[in-house]
């Protein structure tokens, strides 16, 4: 078996494909996730490519060479030649690494809930009003490294969505995203009162944004009698925080607090100067303490 880092164009990666005779089928998806990711630039060069049996015959890399073609730039590969036949059942047998791999050879500590938490945020900067699931919305490895880099106090609000998950069932990673964006974007506030009221709930008054949001995650997590329990998602409990905070922040009533799947990301607000009940008194922004 030989290998060679070659640069693979998109007309030879067309010729290549039409020796794959013995790959399984092709999945459309991971072909859009690979291309989209040459595209970006963050195609790096590993040592998993392309490979060719002793007969000449595509083995390995058929959605690597169709996501050349769909992305239409040249791109550098791994390529090897003369791999004995035999190997064809073991190749892809090995488990794949995630995020969460990634982040724990990183040295990263809670890597499950801060790996949940990063994708969280770069859904949010990225693809806000688009469906976060499916394979369209899926996050690279590379692309989780590189948003935690530029978020590096993102690590000190895994504790808050702890807390935040407990006290109203919001899901761990949305309350420790959705918190973290909320702070960045009031960077020297001092959120306390929203925090605490949100955790806590005590003496709020009707009407009151916290109390509001911690009813309507109350009523998601409770399974009612005869109906089947309500599929919890990422995106509309962040809906739900936003439009909660920017009620408080602004003072703006909101009834009923309601997020829909098809709703625009709601922009979060910066604390301005009219008066909020229980509101802190700094209001030129935060902090997560």
């Amino acid at each position: 078996m030989r290998s060679k880092v070659q640069s693979i164009t998109p007309k030879k990666a067309a010729e290549y494909l039409e020796v794959n005779t013995a790959n399984r089928p092709l999945s459309k998806s991971t072909v859009k996730a690979f291309a989209e990711a040459m595209s970006r630039g963050d195609w790096m060069v590993t040592h998993q490519g392309i490979a060719f049996s002793s007969a000449g015959a595509l083995v390995d890399g058929q959605h690597r060479l169709a996501a050349v073609v769909e992305a239409g730039i040249p791109v550098e590969m791994t390529v090897f030649t003369e791999v004995s036949d035999e190997t064809f059942d073991v190749l892809d047998t090995g488990k794949r690494r995630n995020a969460s791999d990634v982040l724990a050879l990183e040295g990263e500590k809670s890597v499950t809930m801060l790996a949940a938490m990063v994708r969280t945020v770069w859904l949010y900067e990225n693809r806000p009003d688009l469906t976060w699931s499916g394979g369209s919305a899926a996050v690279t490895n590379h692309q989780i490294v590189t948003t935690l880099a530029a978020h590096p106090e993102l690590r000190d609000f895994i504790v808050v969505g702890d807390q935040l998950a407990a006290a109203i069932g919001m899901i761990k990673s949305a309350a420790g995203a959705a918190s973290y964006l909320v702070a960045q974007a009031n960077p020297k506030a001092d959120l306390s009162a929203w925090f605490e009221g949100v955790t806590e709930g005590a003496g709020l008054p009707k009407g009151d944004a916290r109390l509001m949001l911690r009813r309507v995650m109350f009523n998601m997590t409770r399974k009612r009698e005869g109906q089947p329990k309500r599929r919890r998602d990422t995106r509309e409990h962040l809906g739900l925080y936003f439009k909660a905070f920017n009620s408080w922040a602004t003072g703006d009533p909101i009834t009923p607090l309601r997020f829909a799947g098809r709703d625009p990301m709601p922009p979060i607000a910066t604390l301005g100067t009219a008066p909020v009940e229980n509101a802190p008194t700094d209001r030129h922004a935060v902090s997560a303490q």
